[in-house]
């Protein structure tokens, strides 16, 4: 069910939109952003119709590694994850939503040209690119103010997504996931840390919140009843400072390459678990 009605709104929204094209030239962001939130008046359901909007009509593409103002990425209406990100921070900015900007690294499926393509970054621009490479990636994506619930809520424009459990479900189920392009957020196996850039350094950690607290509570408690929920935690915990260093440019993660691997063996072991102990992957309730 949830499904189908991710798949009925994009659909709504490309036959409505689809044709329009946005003349970026004399582009007032407050009220092109005020005309796609309509007579929403909560902060966070404004933040839901721009990036439904925004997930809608523009496409999520590879990354070049070419600067792009916002505007630019506007008119060519698609981007890599951070440059999709980057658009929908200025919409919800203009719209004075609070928000924050997020930073995060996953596992992948194994891909040798990944590793050769990232190590050839790090040696030529440094160690904030090792945090993409054999078996990881980076990603993108934003986190909203909710003021009814008092928490901050995932918001991914790359994937079509917004709140904690549409979050947790796209990024951490076991089974079915639901987002945009599934063939591409697939690949994006498990997260493994999470965190809030800050310009002065502090940045704030994020991991244990989504990827312990909120995935155990997303299966009402039962993965942290499993032997193997112990390695899990552990594998995540022992590569959070390495990650955050590699992002600051201080530590090349490509050195952590076991750590990595333990991870993903971690979260493969764990959903094994889950599915053996529980019989159904998507069996929450």
């Amino acid at each position: 069910m949830m499904k189908l009605k991710i798949t009925i709104l994009f659909l709504l929204f490309h036959s409505l939109l689809g044709a329009q094209q946005i003349d970026t030239t004399r582009l007032n962001l407050a009220a092109f952003a005020d005309s796609i939130s309509g007579y929403a008046t909560d902060d966070y359901e404004k933040a839901r119709k721009i990036l439904y909007w925004l997930s809608s009509r523009f496409e999520w593409t590879a990354t070049d590694y070419q600067a792009r103002t916002v505007n630019q990425v506007i008119a060519r209406q698609g981007g890599n994850c951070a440059e999709l990100a980057k658009v929908y921070m200025a919409m919800i900015k203009a719209s004075d939503i609070r928000y924050r900007a997020t930073a995060e690294i996953n596992i992948h499926p194994y891909t040798e040209r990944r590793q050769a393509s990232a190590a050839a970054l790090v040696k030529e621009k440094g160690n904030r690119y090792s945090v993409f490479g054999l078996q990881h990636n980076d990603h993108r994506w934003v986190e909203i103010y909710n003021k009814t619930l008092d928490r901050w809520e995932p918001a991914d424009p790359s994937l079509g997504i917004i709140g904690l459990e549409s979050w947790l479900n796209a990024r951490m189920d076991f089974g079915e996931r639901h987002t945009k392009d599934t063939a591409a957020s697939n690949q994006m196996i498990v997260p493994f840390a999470v965190f809030i850039p800050a310009e002065d350094g502090s940045w704030l950690d994020r991991s244990d919140y989504y990827l312990l607290e909120q995935f155990d509570a997303y299966y009402k408690g039962r993965l942290s009843s499993l032997p193997q929920w112990t390695e899990w935690k552990a594998a995540v915990q022992a590569l959070t400072q390495p990650s955050m260093a590699a992002f600051q440019n201080r530590e090349n993660l490509h050195d952590h390459s076991a750590a990595i691997s333990r991870v993903a063996n971690a979260y493969a072991a764990l959903k094994q678990a889950y599915s053996g102990r529980f019989k159904t992957l998507s069996e929450k309730n």
